[in-house]
């Protein structure tokens, strides 16, 4: 693997990804929900959570990819350069620029030409993985889009900071997540519905101001609600 790909604290940063017991999990229906909104929402065509491990990027979540695929060799994936700065990485056109170190020949047979990504950060502040979009056709996107992509990304890292105190959605501890689930379904659909009717003006992918600003307010409220719960135990 590049050495241009592997943040100074690395080592740590992975000790940090074992903390949230995430690697070996199976797929769980609330983070399933949350990137499937999020696909929907951003009108794309696949998204999913990834983990950066050691040497391989897991994947989590997916929506739609193309393959049925678990782990990817991390000089293989744009989430290994992602984890390496603060802002939402955007690549509106893989056949024209990528991330430096990073072979992206895959992402390229698999007939993906955009990808976003903003990174789920601890509390402690290590970049453990991102919320990624793709898509099959070279997209803009705007500074209002990735600033809500963030809010996003915030919103998952609060979930798995939750699932790290209530445990995995399995067994007895499913009963915890209940309420937390019906409590966030009604606003993740209010979500859907509101990808369905923001229509992209004159054929533009991006989505307009208005429905940015109105998706970021109800991100805001979900995430306010898991930060509260979060707090509580």
């Amino acid at each position: 693997m590049p050495p241009s790909l592997l943040p100074a604290d690395d080592a740590a940063r992975v000790r940090a990804l074992a903390r949230y017991q995430l690697l070996d999990a199976r797929r769980e229906k609330i983070l399933d929900d949350v990137v499937a909104a999020t696909a929907r929402l951003f009108r794309v065509s696949n998204a999913m959570l990834s983990l950066v491990e050691e040497t391989q990027v897991l994947v989590k979540a997916p929506y739609n990819l193309p393959v049925d695929v678990e782990r990817i060799p991390r000089e293989q994936s744009l989430c290994a350069a992602t984890i390496l700065q603060d802002e939402t990485a955007v690549f509106e056109d893989l056949t024209l620029n990528s991330a430096p170190g990073v072979d992206i020949s895959l992402i390229l047979q698999l007939g993906l030409r955009f990808y976003a990504g903003h990174n789920l950060r601890t509390p402690d502040g290590h970049n453990i993985g991102t919320l990624c979009l793709f898509n099959e056709q070279p997209r803009a996107f705007t500074p209002a889009e990735g600033h809500l992509l963030g809010q996003l990304a915030g919103l998952v890292m609060h979930l798995l900071e939750l699932r790290r105190t209530l445990g995995p959605h399995r067994g007895f501890t499913a009963m915890l997540w209940e309420p937390i689930y019906r409590a966030m379904g009604e606003q993740l659909d209010r979500l859907s519905a509101l990808a369905e009717r923001a229509v992209p003006a004159a054929g533009a992918a991006q989505l307009a101001p208005a429905a940015c600003a109105e998706a970021g307010a109800l991100v805001a409220s979900l995430d306010q609600f898991v930060a509260a719960t979060l707090q509580r135990k």
